[in-house]
């Protein structure tokens, strides 16, 4: 393995380039004065081929170092790309930890794929705002004290967005409103693969091992941790880019290129060449590190097509995401993959087992269903039984479903806005997708009158139910549960402020979708339905009469389920339906509705855009 080698007499030091002919090591005491020792590699003498190697005997533990090289007629500190801890310096210069691996022994809560709730969230946003109260904001720690909040919920795995050390300064455009170039809070721009972002640790001295406690108490909670990958491009961005690491060390490795130009399948400005065998060891030695050394349970792969690219950009089958999935410690885990890029390449439903995909189908079809579009009975209901995508590919696996993600609308945004509303990004509002099949349910933005807020919350709370009753793995967004919304900001990526800040005043004040999710969950844990194949029984106003028509936007199915019976029932036309139900063996009740209705002998009458759900219990 590249990167610091802790030995019985000294450390090792091994680092990958093609491009340089010299390398400068220090090693620092404290990275705030001199080196204390000082050494030059030369390619032929100390190297092996295109790697360089330096035993240090005097070095130890805790120390940092430096590798410094002279790249485009300009010195640079570079990044190892293999440190596990990174540090900056008074000046901002980055210096790497010598550090040591632990044998861990992992235990985890391993919840099966069809009784995993995923809950996606920013570390920092969830409890950067004062309303959250916590020791300790925007940290791993101020998650522990949330712990008790995802338990009522009822969410079992916790989605971190992007922990990575990243590069922020990415953005040249300017916010209007403040006069300064926003900042990259989410994180995408990666520029190390094992290095924590400091921004997330309260103890600066001893990152690792305060990540590693924090996963260690949320699997002792029952909780799973899976990360937010991003191994498809990095922060150092095309032509004219910042240099950390891979552009000085070996451009053309590291980097795909077309003749002297950057791809730029991930829309970032470069993109990794991920089909590349030095590239592809250091993602799978980074993924394994991850997992065996810090005690994650799983990832999801930002733009994962890249991952099954050749150097040209085209699909191929013995990609680094085969490899993945054929590793004896990585396919152990959850895999999730984003199965497009940025240049159009669209594989849903072609990736390798066992990689769960992101249904971006189940997103737009339900987006458009709540909204009420017609033409969509169909398509709604082969997305409730999770054969959006193994209708086309039968051997793809359990889709995971969401109608929001950290970019886009929140729920509640989606239900309020007709457009984006991004000019605090400085971009003039053209950053941002405009496809967003929304509807502000007769009002743009916030409002005070109550019938809009109240059709609104209906059409809210009817996307959470059908999104957690539908059989796929359902992924709510940090804040959804609680009506969190960023004014129409579909691209808050570089908004570090209330506008991207969970509200838990907010959340409070809607407490009763936090309720309504919780009890859905509950139900949801207690049905064999989401772990089988077995189909239910459609309805339509009529029963078994289902309305496939053009003009329908009404759909009912029903369940068996030991010793009750479960009908749902999903109206999004503008007035009231009348809906037959069965005589039932007991009584019906309503569970959950997002505007409750009323029964008549044989029916009940179902609000406008509202989705319900009737127990039979015997």
């Amino acid at each position: 393995m590249f990167g610091n080698k802790v030995e019985n007499n000294g450390v090792k030091f091994t680092i990958f380039s093609t491009d340089l002919n010299e390398l400068e090591l220090c090693i620092y005491d404290d990275i705030n004065k001199p080196p204390v020792s000082k050494y030059y590699l030369n390619r032929g003498m100390n190297s092996d081929g295109n790697i360089f190697v330096k035993k240090v005997v005097e070095a130890k533990i805790n120390q940092f170092y430096t590798w410094g090289a002279n790249y485009e007629g300009n010195f640079h500190y570079l990044i190892d790309p293999y440190a596990q801890e990174v540090v900056q310096n008074k000046d901002g210069i980055y210096f790497n930890k010598i550090t040591k691996l632990e044998d861990t022994l992992v235990k985890r809560p391993n919840i099966p794929w069809d009784q995993t709730i995923i809950y996606e969230m920013h570390i920092g946003n969830f409890t950067k705002s004062p309303t959250a109260k916590v020791k300790a904001p925007a940290t791993f720690n101020s998650i522990i004290e949330k712990i008790p909040y995802f338990k009522v919920l009822g969410v079992t795995t916790i989605e971190l967005l992007p922990i990575f050390l990243w590069y922020r300064d990415t953005i040249k455009s300017i916010n209007p409103f403040t006069g300064f170039p926003p900042q990259d809070i989410w994180g995408y721009n990666s520029i190390n693969f094992f290095a924590l972002d400091p921004m997330y640790v309260e103890d600066k001295q001893n990152p690792r091992e305060e990540f590693k406690r924090f996963v260690d108490i949320m699997h002792s909670n029952d909780l799973e941790v899976i990360l937010d990958v991003v191994y498809n491009h990095t922060g150092e961005g095309g032509h004219g880019g910042s240099v950390f690491n891979f552009k000085a060390l070996a451009n053309d490795v590291y980097y795909r290129m077309i003749g002297e130009y950057y791809a730029n399948c991930s829309g970032t400005g470069n993109t990794l060449n991920t089909s590349h065998a030095v590239v592809q060891e250091m993602i799978i030695d980074s993924l394994r590190y991850w997992i065996q050394e810090m005690g994650v349970d799983g990832f999801r792969f930002d733009l994962a097509s890249i991952l099954a690219q050749d150097e040209s950009g085209k699909w191929i089958e013995h990609s680094l995401l085969k490899r993945i999935s054929q590793d004896p410690i990585l396919s152990q885990v959850k895999l999730i993959s984003e199965s497009w890029d940025a240049k159009g390449a669209y594989n849903v439903g072609f990736m390798p087992k066992p990689f769960h995909e992101w249904s971006d189908v189940f997103r737009n079809h339900i987006r458009r269903f709540i909204k009420g579009d017609n033409g969509l009975i169909s398509d709604v209901a082969t997305c409730i039984v999770g054969k959006e995508i193994a209708h086309n590919m039968p051997n793809a696996c359990m889709p995971v479903h969401y109608i929001t993600a950290h970019d886009g609308f929140t729920l509640w945004d989606l239900v309020s806005y007709n457009e984006k509303h991004n000019m605090a990004n400085g971009e003039d509002n053209r950053d941002g997708s405009n496809n967003n099949c929304s509807w502000n349910s007769g009002l743009e933005g916030e409002t005070s009158d109550p019938a809009i807020n109240a059709l609104r919350l209906t059409r809210l709370k009817t996307g959470l139910g059908l999104l957690i009753f539908s059989r796929g793995i359902p992924m709510i967004v940090m804040g959804d549960e609680g009506a969190r919304t960023q004014q129409g900001n579909n691209n808050a990526f570089c908004q570090d402020n209330e506008l991207s800040w969970l509200n838990w005043e907010r959340t409070d004040k809607f407490k009763n979708i936090f309720e309504f999710v919780a009890k859905a969950i509950s139900l949801r844990k207690s049905m064999k339905w989401f772990g089988s194949d077995i189909s239910p029984v459609w309805h339509g106003t009529k029963l078994n009469s289902p309305d496939w028509s053009f003009e329908s936007r009404i759909l009912a199915w029903s369940i068996q389920e030991g010793n009750f019976t479960v009908y749902f029932v999903a109206n999004n036309y503008s007035e009231e339906l009348s809906f037959e139900i069965f005589i039932p063996r007991n009584r019906w009740e309503v569970y959950i509705s997002s505007d409750e209705g009323s029964f008549t002998y044989n029916s009940y009458i179902a609000k406008p855009f509202s989705f319900t759900v009737l127990i039979d219990r015997f």
